[in-house]
């Protein structure tokens, strides 16, 4: 049996979740992970850090675009 996706815990109601098949797709491999756990766990919190980094970046841009907004149109009145 294939899993595809979904949410992985029970709901209340004792249903299952998620999307499985019985017989995998020609060519269908499970993913292998290769990469030892610190590693995933260094990645992924670089990718953390990056993203928040980010956010911030792009709250900040936008207050600066709003500002010129409002500076443009507060000269022009």
């Amino acid at each position: 049996m294939v899993w595809l996706g979904g949410p992985r815990r029970r709901s209340v109601r004792g249903l299952s979740g998620g999307i499985f098949l019985n017989d995998p797709p020609p060519g269908y491999h499970p993913p292998q992970s290769t990469m030892p756990l610190k590693d995933r766990q260094r990645i992924a919190r670089q990718n953390w850090i990056l993203e928040h980094i980010l956010a911030v970046i792009l709250i900040i841009s936008a207050t600066a675009v709003l500002v010129i907004i409002l500076v443009i149109i507060a000269t022009h009145l």
